[in-house]
């Protein structure tokens, strides 16, 4: 393993946080090489290791104490929801939360050790919280609580979603005017920080955090000093912050001059990063860097980037000063400054002067000082200033000479850094190196490095173009392919084309010339091979032609797994497959065997996991075997690589689409939320992917947010039947039923068959107590005899609510034909319970009671379900029906007695009128009557239609005076009658009566007035 520390360390971040090693180097991206040398020999020994004893436990587990791999094994906390893990190092973990009180989302930052930490981990930890509790700044990260979970201290805070700063940089330089207003509202909150006693420390770009529109917030106080004297949260005269943005005095360690220039500098230090693309010093090893911090003066930004203004650079640089008392007096002065700049007004700060300029000279050349100081006081009187301007002047030519130089030798590295990337696929590195390299060139520079930089930006335009057509069919996962190859077919064959490397029409030596001569020949070399998957017949054999003659120095079985005549014959391609050399490099290959291996029908998931094996770093290998498990109904599976893909290219929409997807497949709805969201951020063009983030926060309830999407979403894909229910549903949640009407009706123009929203226009019509048009659109949706269950399930409980007793039976036996042999229990019983609301003939009474005993069956007694009761409630109703009354009512006496109150006693008070016992069942009927509330405008769903529908079956049978009372002819022997007649006074809305018959109850009984 590397000797470096800083090395060491950062690959044991990956292992911890399982971040990539980009991620982990975004402050030291100088040691990425390194650390990506580092991972691979580890995977390699990792992977050694696996092979030789495949049964124990992964290797990425051991030695971690704390693992969170299911929502059960997640922590409590009081008063919260924890949904998932966002985040985990060696100190603490964050959650995403949902706050119970409030109904929001939050994060939760807790600390690990928790009893077993040092003093001083969890004072820094207590520090942070407290540091950032008093700061009321829109652009603070805020904390919301503290406390203490199991021994460890925990604090909440709010939930950003948009990344960090520096993973949004990526190396690129910002716009001026954009890195100003940054920076400007950054230096805000750092004045409220000062302002309120509090001394960051550690500012920098992966501590301010964005939230989804792209807001800056400043997060992490765990080196936060207070001014007031507090102690600090390191040992005295140890550097404490990140090197790259230290201040000078900080890198010395000098603890009693770390004041609010501190933050000052690192301000500075994040604007020259947003200029440039890297930080002001940056060198191999953090001694280094520090030592340049201390010692150096930062070189200008627009010498990195020729368009950086003046005034902006000036700024920069005097925030940076060596001397404390030389930068801005405050970062409000600061903030003053940039919004001066970015309104077009003077800035209060000037350039450095040729005096000052000169003495820092001085103090670089001792002995050329001395040499001049020893002149004679005449010719120094005479020559005066003409001297100094000489050397002067020498010294600029020599600076320049020095600065070109640099220049020019950062560039090659630049160069050097986009071909790497190139290789890896990590196009949005090696799109930032080449703005680096621009951005340190300018507009002048030697021809010949212009030219290789104008060739670069040319090579990595078609690297991205073939990269995202090979995506594009990445993101289908199963259903037919002839129009996707087409596709991409075509777009080969145009990138090819306008690439400059020639077209179908070509001689094929002609276009291998050019392939191998081109700088990113191997990416070239790839992308014929797929080519050759997608294309028409006619095309194969010029694709198959130029890769051969690219790639002449391949070995033999390169010609083998390109030959049409492989291809053509399953057995032989079978055998080419099986001998194929998995360890060999030539993966685009491997992978283009597999997929025409997949075509004719053969299960190549054993093949991929050979390779994957070989090459668990390849991203591609990764993708193709998380689509390909996805696609064989294993997405449990298919988890695990699309996570390994997603850390090779944290960039790629797609991958984090369908990690989303597969995530919401296996029920881990919440977590999938967030690589959905990701996805939507890396492309926000993409319809697909802004449905299912739309769809899926849809299907968890929460409605506020998945309106916002949908609409986003259905300004990209205005024809999409699903996201227009979507919206209707999330609309009919948030108590907007005429608005969801209208996305229901769009709906169903645009898919009339979409049982979502056939069942969710008549919903929301109810809800707004239009039952007969509900009723109406319910009977047209069913007349396309739909197969989903959901979208039949209430429509003849409204219809008997209704009156329409000859709908009701013929929409029962429709239920009843269609669901007779469900294998569901939930549909069995509901399907029998609907059969049963009036009276039956016996067979059908059978019918219905067999599907109920079915859904009974289901059910392990010793263990129930939650269910159990209801299908109780239902074998109650049935043997009811069949006049088997002692079982009804010991059924309903039962455990059905707790659910769908009161419809088990008003069955059972029928059942003992029936039996003779009419005083026990006016009692009964009373009782269930008085259980709730028969208002018609609750009458909203089906179980309440059902209540309605036994008490009026109930009434009709023991209240027969029920007629004659309502019209104010018969008057109630006892309260036993006067209660059961309560129902009927409220469903009839005549309140005068029910007043009268509580009048006469508590007359009768004072003690009922207690009840």
């Amino acid at each position: 393993m590397p000797e470096d520390p800083r090395v060491q360390h950062l690959i044991e971040e990956i292992l911890e946080s399982g971040k990539s090693a980009e991620e982990v180097c975004l402050d030291s991206p100088e040691l990425l090489p390194r650390v990506r040398e580092g991972w691979r020999k580890f995977r390699a020994i990792k992977a050694q290791i696996g092979a030789l004893f495949p049964e124990t436990e992964p290797f990425e587990d051991r030695g971690q104490k704390f693992r969170w791999d299911s929502p059960a094994d997640l922590p409590d906390f009081p008063g919260y929801e924890v949904q998932a893990l966002l985040g985990q190092g060696g100190m603490g973990a964050v959650f995403r939360a949902r706050q119970l009180r409030l109904n929001r989302l939050v994060a939760v930052k807790m600390m690990l050790a928790g009893s077993h930490a040092i003093r001083d981990e969890r004072g820094r930890f207590q520090r942070e919280a407290e540091a950032v509790a008093g700061l009321q700044h829109p652009n603070v990260v805020q904390i919301y609580d503290v406390g203490e979970s199991s021994g460890r201290p925990y604090f909440t805070m709010e939930l950003l979603e948009g990344g960090s700063l520096a993973g949004q940089l990526a190396g690129i330089p910002q716009p001026s005017r954009r890195a100003a207003g940054l920076l400007a509202t950054l230096a805000g909150a750092v004045q409220a920080a000062h302002e309120s006693g509090i001394v960051h420390r550690d500012l920098k770009p992966s501590n301010v955090l964005l939230t989804a529109d792209g807001t800056p917030k400043i997060g992490d106080f765990g080196l936060a000093r207070r001014l007031d004297g507090g102690a600090g949260l390191t040992r005295s005269g140890l550097a404490v912050g990140t090197p790259s943005y230290m201040a000078p005095e900080q890198a010395r360690g000098d603890t009693s001059a770390l004041g609010p220039a501190v933050d000052v500098y690192a301000l500075g230090a994040i604007l020259y990063e947003l200029l440039t693309g890297r930080p002001p010093f940056r060198s191999e090893t953090a001694a280094e860097t520090i030592r340049q911090v201390i010692d150096q003066n930062p070189a200008s930004p627009s010498r990195l980037n020729s368009k950086v203004p003046r005034d902006l650079e000036t700024i920069c640089l005097k925030c940076l000063h060596k001397e404390p008392t030389l930068r801005y007096a405050s970062a409000a002065s600061l903030a003053e400054d940039l919004h001066c700049f970015l309104r077009g007004e003077a800035i209060a700060a000037r350039p450095e002067g040729w005096l000052p300029r000169l003495a820092r000279r001085v103090g670089r050349r001792p002995a050329l000082s001395a040499a001049i100081a020893g002149g004679s006081l005449l010719t120094a009187t005479l020559a005066g200033g003409g001297l100094w301007l000489i050397i002067d002047r020498a010294e600029t030519a020599r600076t320049a000479e020095s600065q070109r130089m640099a220049t020019e030798q950062a560039v090659e590295e630049d160069l050097r850094e986009m071909a790497r990337c190139e290789v890896e696929s990590s196009w949005t590195a090696a799109g930032a190196a080449l703005e680096r390299a621009k951005g340190r060139l300018g507009k002048h520079g030697a021809t010949e490095l212009r030219s290789r930089l104008e060739q670069g930006g040319r090579d990595l335009e078609l690297v991205a173009r073939l990269d995202a057509i090979r995506l594009n069919r990445a993101r289908i996962v199963g259903g037919s392919w002839d129009f996707v190859y087409k596709r991409s077919d075509e777009e080969y064959e145009a990138a090819f084309r306008e690439g400059g490397l020639g077209q179908v029409e070509d001689a094929p030596p002609l276009v291998a010339s050019r392939v191998r001569a081109s700088k990113i020949q191997t990416t070239l070399l790839a992308a014929l091979d797929d080519w050759a998957i997608c294309a028409s017949p006619k095309r194969q054999e010029w694709i198959v032609e130029v890769a051969r003659q690219a790639d002449r120095d391949s070995p033999a079985w390169h010609a083998l797994a390109r030959d049409p005549a492989t291809w053509k014959d399953k057995a032989t391609l079978m055998k080419v497959v099986a001998d194929a050399p998995v360890a060999e490099k030539s993966l685009p290959l491997l992978l283009s065997l597999e997929e025409r291996l997949y075509i004719v029908g053969e299960d190549t998931a054993s093949f991929l996991k050979r390779v994957q094996q070989a090459h668990p770093d390849d991203f591609w290998v990764n993708l193709r075997l998380g689509n390909l498990l996805r696609t064989q109904k294993k997405p449990g599976q298919a988890v695990g690589y699309y996570q390994a893909a997603l850390a090779l290219r944290p960039d790629s929409a797609i991958v984090s689409n369908n990690l989303g997807m597969t995530l919401w497949q296996i029920s881990r709805r919440e977590e999938a939320i967030e690589p959905l969201r990701r996805a939507v951020m890396l492309d926000p063009s993409a319809a697909v992917t802004r449905s299912n983030l739309a769809l899926n926060l849809t299907s968890l309830g929460r409605h506020v947010e998945a309106i916002d999407q949908i609409r986003l979403a259905l300004e990209l894909d205005p024809e999409s039947a699903l996201l227009h229910c979507a919206l209707g549903i999330s609309l009919d949640a948030t108590n907007r039923p005429v608005e969801a009407e209208g996305e229901y009706r769009q709906a169903l123009r645009l898919d009339p068959k979409l049982g979502l929203a056939q069942k969710g226009l008549p919903t929301t019509l109810i809800r707004q107590g239009r039952l007969d048009e509900a009723r109406l659109a319910w009977e047209k949706a069913l007349t396309l005899d739909p197969p989903d269950h959901d979208v039949w399930d209430g429509y003849a409980e409204l219809c008997l609510f209704l009156g329409q007793e000859a709908e009701y039976r013929r929409a029962s036996r429709a239920l009843i034909g269609r669901f007779q042999e469900t294998p569901d229990a939930a549909i069995a019983e509901r399907t029998g319970r609907t059969a049963l609301l009036l009276p039956v003939s016996e067979a059908e009474a059978l019918r219905a009671a067999t599907l109920i005993d079915r859904a009974l069956a289901s059910q392990d007694k010793k263990k129930p379900t939650w269910s159990y009761p209801y299908y109780l409630f239902a074998k109650g109703l049935a043997e009811y029906r069949l006049d088997r009354l002692d079982n009804a009512i010991v059924l309903l006496q039962g455990q059905a007695s707790k659910v769908l109150v009161p419809a088990p006693q008003l069955i059972m008070a029928m059942a003992q009128h029936r039996k003779g016992r009419t005083d026990e069942a006016r009692k009964t009927l009373a009782g269930a009557v008085l259980a709730f509330d028969w208002r018609a405008a609750g009458a909203t769903n089906r179980e309440v239609w059902i209540f309605h529908l036994l008490r009026r079956e109930a009434e009709r049978m023991i209240l027969p005076e029920l007629d004659s009372f309502l019209k104010g002819t018969y008057r109630p022997r006892d309260n036993d009658e006067r209660l059961a007649l309560l129902g009927a006074c409220q469903f009839a809305n005549r309140p005068h009566l029910a007043a009268g018959l509580y009048a006469e109850a508590f007359a009768e009984a004072p003690e009922l007035a207690e009840d």
